[in-house]
């Protein structure tokens, strides 16, 4: 007899379920059924179409977040969430990216003076930015200022090519006044 496990298929993608609690002790008591309810798939997985050991699960103040790489298949995953405590928000999302992205412009420069100012892809992405994220955080840095946005959604960042998908190509390679970092809540 020959005993085959499924994987996920060439159609998976990561996903990530945010949920957010009234508190920080329901979001731990809906964290701690999750960690229950990945031992029992453990011990069951071909129930599921991805591994309970590639699964990760963050807690975060009353905000539990859950990733893994599948076909999408986490009802069981996001009935845990609900029934465990009742959350405020659970969000689903796919290829989840959260980045601070930031560029150095020169010290009182405003993001309408930018438009004209910088150069059109420049002025484009700092309108996708502000229209997205909000206004920046400025932080003063001598003769210039470094404008920060914090961007939590589908994937717009490739690592790969350096480059930010805002509705066009943004590529960073040559532009040594942007950055976007990877961070968590």
């Amino acid at each position: 007899m020959h005993v085959f496990k499924f994987r996920p298929s060439s159609h998976s993608e990561d996903f990530t379920i945010i949920a957010r609690y009234q508190n920080e002790e329901e979001a731990k008591r809906a964290y701690d059924a999750l960690r229950k309810l990945i031992d029992y798939l453990r011990k069951h997985e071909e129930k599921i179409d991805w591994s309970p050991d590639e699964a990760k699960i963050w807690i975060n103040g009353n905000k539990i977040r859950f990733d893994v790489y599948t076909a999408g298949y986490l009802d069981d995953v996001e009935s845990v969430m609900r029934t465990a405590a009742n959350p405020d928000s659970v969000e689903w999302w796919t290829n989840y990216q959260q980045l601070e992205i930031s560029v150095r412009v020169p010290h009182g420069l405003t993001p309408q003076a930018a438009m004209i100012v910088l150069d059109k892809e420049e002025a484009q992405a700092i309108r996708w930015l502000v229209e997205n994220c909000g206004e920046p955080k400025v932080t003063e840095l001598g003769n210039q200022d470094k404008w920060s946005w914090i961007y939590r959604g589908e994937n717009i960042y490739s690592y790969n090519n350096d480059t930010l998908y805002l509705g066009f190509e943004f590529s960073l390679e040559s532009r040594k006044n942007w950055l976007v970092e990877e961070v968590e809540d």
